[in-house]
C-alpha cells in the first residue's frame, strides 16, 4: 500500500487508536488530516501527543473537509459505522478501512486474531505469554489496549502477532487474513451500536472471511454458533470442546484432562485443577489459548508450564483483598450478561453482587435468574439498575440495593458481608454512563475497597 502524498483522513483520535493510525500515516508521506466530533478542549491530550507531526485537523464536527479530494479513509473502532459523514463517504466511493486492515498491509508477521462475545482479554494475554516464553519477538495488542498499527511494521516475518480483535474493528476489513483466527463464543452484545444480532454475527464472521486453506480456523464446540462457522470458512477447521471428544484434530477434555489430538496422536497437556485460571470459563480460554499455540509449534512444555503460571488478569475475576473474612472480587470486564453469568458460576459462597451500568439493549432475563440462584444481595447501580431490579422483582427476589457510585456500593456491601463471603463487581453492563472504561470501574472499585481497610 503506497501512502505517499495521498490524502488520508482518520475518522476518531481518541482511546489511542486514532493517534497512532495518524502517526503512523505521516510517516509513510501521507498528507494527514484528522477529524473528530469532539472538541480541541476535549482531546488536549492526544493533539499534544501528536504536536509534532505535520497534520491538520478538523475538530468539533465532520465537515466537508473530509471528503475534498480523499484518497483513503482510516476509522478508529469508536466510531459507529453508521454516522452521516461515513454515508456521504460512501457515496463518493471512498475506500474506507479500519485500523487493523491498515496494519495487516504493512505487517510481515503472521497474525492470530482472537475474538468472541466473551474471554478475548484473558485468551489473548494468555496466547501472548505463552508466545513469548517460547519466541523472541512477539507483538501483543488490538483490542486489548495497544494499538496493532503501533507495533506490527516493525516486527520481523520470524515474529508473531498476537491481537484481540472486536467486532467494532472487523466492520471495515477488507483483505484481513489472520494466519489463524479464534472464535470463543458469540452471545447478543453491542446491540446499540450493530442493531442486530445478525449484524454482530456478520461483523464476527469477517475474522475469518479472508482466510485460505493453508491458514487455521479455531473454534468452540460447545458453542452452536461457532461449531457451525466451521461450515463457512475456507481455513483449516480446529475445534475445542469441554464436553465433546474431538477425536480428529482438536482439543478436548478427559478425565479432568486436556487432550490434544492436533498432531495426530492422543497426547496429554495438563490437569485441569492444575490451570492457573479457574472457572468453566477460563477453561474455554485455556482450551483456545493451547490449540493456538500447538498449531503454532510451540513446545508442550512450555504451554503447560504457563498455564499452571498464569493466573489472569486484571479486572476479570481478580481478587482484590479479604477484609474481615470477606473476599472482595473485581469484574469490571464482565460487560454483558453473558460474562456476568460466567463469574457468578465460578464461586460457590454465599455472594453479594455489584451490577448495573450503561443500558447496551441487553436481555437480562437470564441474568436475573443466575441472580436468584447465586446471590444473596444485589447491589445496582447506573442506567439499568431500574431494568435488572424489575427483572429479579418479577422472580420474587427483594433483596436489593441501588446506590449511586461505585464507593456507595462497596460501602453497602461492606455491612452485608459476613465472614465467608464473597463481594463480586460483576456490572453485566458498560461503564461509560459513569467511567471512562470498565479499566476505569475497575481501579475506582478497588480503591474503595482498599479504602475500607484504613477505616
Amino acid at each position: 500500500m503506497d501512502l505517499a502524498d495521498k490524502k488520508v483522513v482518520v475518522i476518531g483520535l481518541g482511546k489511542r487508536t486514532g493517534v497512532a493510525a495518524a502517526k503512523f500515516l505521516v510517516d509513510k508521506g501521507a498528507k494527514v488530516v484528522v477529524s473528530d466530533v469532539k472538541s480541541k478542549e476535549e482531546l488536549q491530550a492526544e493533539l499534544e501527543e501528536l504536536d509534532n507531526y505535520e497534520i491538520d485537523f478538523d475538530l468539533g464536527g465532520h465537515t466537508e473537509r473530509v471528503i475534498e479530494d480523499t484518497d483513503l479513509i482510516v476509522i478508529s473502532p469508536g466510531v459507529p459505522d453508521q454516522i452521516p459523514i461515513l454515508k456521504r463517504v460512501r457515496e463518493l466511493g471512498i475506500r474506507i478501512i479500519s485500523e487493523i486492515e491498515l496494519a495487516y498491509h504493512f505487517c510481515k508477521a503472521p497474525i492470530i486474531a482472537i475474538t468472541g462475545t466473551n474471554g478475548k482479554t484473558t485468551t489473548t494475554t494468555l496466547t501472548g505469554e505463552i508466545f513469548k516464553e517460547a519466541c523472541s519477538e512477539v507483538v501483543v495488542g488490538g483490542n486489548i489496549g495497544r494499538p496493532l498499527i503501533q507495533d506490527v511494521p516493525n516486527i520481523s516475518s520470524e515474529g508473531f502477532v498476537i491481537s484481540e480483535i472486536s467486532s467494532f474493528q472487523l466492520e471495515n476489513v477488507e483483505n484481513f487474513r489472520p494466519k489463524i483466527s479464534l472464535i470463543l463464543n458469540l452471545t447478543p452484545d453491542h446491540l446499540d451500536r450493530h442493531g442486530t444480532f445478525a449484524n454482530y454475527i456478520a461483523a464476527k464472521k469477517r475474522i475469518f472471511s479472508n482466510q485460505k486453506q493453508s491458514d487455521y480456523t479455531v473454534l468452540n464446540y460447545d458453542d452452536q454458533l461457532t461449531r457451525e462457522f466451521g461450515n463457512e470458512t475456507k481455513g483449516e477447521v480446529v475445534y475445542f470442546s469441554q464436553k465433546e471428544d474431538i477425536k480428529d484434530g482438536g482439543l478436548y477434555v478427559e478425565d479432568g484432562k486436556i487432550i490434544s489430538t492436533l498432531t495426530g496422536n492422543k497426547e496429554f497437556i495438563i490437569e485441569v485443577d492444575k490451570i492457573g485460571i479457574k472457572g468453566p470459563h477460563n477453561l474455554e480460554n485455556a482450551l483456545g489459548a493451547t490449540a493456538i499455540a500447538i498449531l503454532s509449534g510451540i513446545d508442550l512444555e512450555v504451554i503447560k508450564q504457563v498455564l499452571q503460571e498464569f493466573d489472569g488478569v486484571e479486572h476479570r475475576i481478580e481478587e482484590v483483598a479479604v477484609i474481615d473474612g470477606v473476599k472482595y472480587i473485581n469484574d469490571s470486564k464482565g460487560t454483558n450478561p453473558v460474562a456476568a453469568i460466567k463469574a457468578l458460576e465460578t464461586f460457590d459462597a454465599p455472594l453479594i453482587l455489584i451490577a448495573g451500568g450503561m443500558d447496551k439493549n441487553a436481555d437480562f432475563a437470564e441474568f436475573a435468574n443466575k441472580i436468584v440462584n447465586n446471590v444473596k444481595e444485589l447491589i445496582l447501580l447506573g442506567e439499568t439498575a431500574d431494568q435488572i431490579e424489575a427483572d429479579v422483582h418479577s422472580l420474587d427476589f427483594t433483596n436489593v440495593k441501588k446506590v449511586d457510585s461505585i464507593e456507595e456500593a462497596v460501602q453497602v456491601a461492606d455491612t452485608l458481608g459476613k465472614e465467608g463471603d464473597y463481594v463480586l463487581l460483576s456490572p453485566a453492563c458498560a461503564s461509560w454512563d459513569m467511567f471512562s472504561s470498565y479499566k476505569e470501574r475497575g481501579r475506582k472499585f478497588k480503591q474503595a475497597v482498599y479504602d475500607l481497610r484504613g477505616q
